[in-house]
């Protein structure tokens, strides 16, 4: 009897050991990563739908399974498909055949070590199902400026919005929904306002708002260098030199005023048409728009969307170095909300480095040490929530900004080959940085 209960506790113990063995060899053959791309280790409510969410002091997104998940994409891969100037040079190398070379980019992507799809329309078709992206969306007939304070306008804005929305509005893979590109918030935009016909709804509100912060027409006059003899005369079409104090003043807060119509109109259509989805808005360059309006638009989106600024002349050039203040002030601005960098460019010499105004760029190696950095930098700040290259493969980086021929900002060549010590140091970059971040993350 001893010995048989003896024998019972030692297959008792050993069973365990087994068990234990068997469970910790079934912990290290689950994936790291869920559906989406999620961080497994940690789990948050799943929702069926990408949403963010602060887990200590880090923002983060949390994917529809409900993981912690970092954006790691590169943009303009459809554009390069689809136009038939830039498409030839890879197409011609698999032979005309668009499904190969579909595959061979969606190989790249995981040597690259990449999360993410693409921020910026069109969107290659094929990397839709496979990775989660940020849908573009327009206004309509594209365009870049229009009388916001209009009912038939701001009608036709939620229309064309609406059914754009409702395209993808039960797709799981969209991070978020933004809005192409439009011309900066600044003295363009006033100049629309100011040059409106008298009977235009924005024009009327522009007056009205006038009216109201320089109740002495005649201060209005001394400050704008205008000579109205009325304020129905500011309903015509007018100027205003934006050197005057008063006038660098008042635009900006303007400016924020009709931020927050459009983008209190905005928001409404897109939860209505897409509920399951996050409002990111448009695009915002970093130091370009006016502080009102940043806090205008960050009352509302879910997440804010800025872009380097590859034009800077600070030095180092912002692709050289992470210019951690302004993002941070864009930050503190937009009420704390987390952020992504939308569309971060990356160039390199293709020959040896050279000084442009715009800054040193570098060779391959150096230029690819300081985007690892840059990229490193980035996702040290806590609200950063992701980083979509400016561009995965294309002729486009060959362009206006630099002398011809001599540079890329691309991971991939023309004809789809990688720039390899590029690749290597920037895919080692993506995954190190990747698991920084969410080592920190309980």
């Amino acid at each position: 009897m001893a010995m048989s209960l003896l024998r019972g506790a030692r297959h008792g113990r050993i069973t365990r050991c087994y068990l234990l063995a068997v469970s910790a060899a079934l912990a290290a053959e689950r994936p790291a990563h869920d559906t989406y791309g999620g961080y497994t280790a940690v789990t948050r409510k799943a929702t069926g739908w990408f949403r963010v969410e602060q887990i200590g002091e880090r923002w983060t997104f949390i994917t529809p399974e409900g993981h912690p998940y970092i954006a790691l994409g590169a943009n303009h891969v459809g554009k390069f498909f689809r136009d038939p100037e830039q498409n030839g040079a890879i197409l011609s190398r698999f032979g005309g055949s668009r499904e190969s070379a579909e595959a061979a980019v969606q190989a790249a992507v995981r040597e690259l070590k990449l999360n993410a799809g693409e921020a910026y329309a069109p969107l290659l078709e094929s990397l839709k199902p496979r990775l989660p992206r940020i849908e573009d969306v327009s206004y309509p007939g594209d365009k870049t400026r229009f009388d916001l304070f209009d009912p038939s306008v701001r009608e036709e804005i939620r229309r064309h919005v609406g059914a754009q929305c409702r395209a993808f509005a039960n797709d799981p893979w969209v991070l978020g929904i933004g809005f192409a590109d439009q011309p900066v918030w600044t003295t363009p935009r006033m100049v629309y306002f100011r040059g409106l016909a008298a009977s235009a709804p924005g024009k009327r509100r522009y007056v009205d708002w006038l009216r109201a912060r320089y109740p002495d027409l005649q201060a209005l006059n001394q400050a704008y260098g205008t000579g109205f003899s009325s304020f129905d005369d500011a309903l015509g079409p007018f100027t205003a030199d934006a050197s005057r104090p008063a006038v660098r003043s008042d635009d900006p807060e303007f400016l924020a005023i009709a931020a927050d119509s459009l983008y209190s109109l905005l928001r409404e259509t897109v939860r209505q048409a897409a509920p399951h989805h996050l409002f990111f808005g448009e695009k915002f360059v970093l130091r370009l728009p006016p502080d009102a309006v940043l806090k205008a638009v960050g009352k509302h989106v879910d997440v804010f969307l800025t872009q380097a600024l590859i034009l800077s002349p600070r030095r180092p050039p912002e692709w050289q170095a992470f210019q951690a203040d302004g993002y941070r002030r864009e930050h503190a601005l937009t009420g704390g909300k987390p952020m992504i960098v939308v569309d971060w460019a990356s160039p390199f010499s293709l020959d040896e480095t050279y000084d442009t105004e715009r800054g040193t760029v570098k060779a391959e190696r150096p230029a690819s040490e300081d985007s690892a950095r840059w990229l490193d930098a980035a996702l040290r700040e806590p609200y950063m929530v992701g980083v979509f290259m400016c561009q995965l493969i294309g002729v486009h980086g060959n362009d206006r900004w630099f002398p011809a021929g001599r540079m890329k900002r691309t991971y991939l060549r023309d004809e789809g080959t990688a720039f390899s010590t590029r690749a290597a140091l920037l895919s080692a970059a993506h995954e190190a940085t990747l698991k920084r971040v969410y080592g920190t993350l309980r």
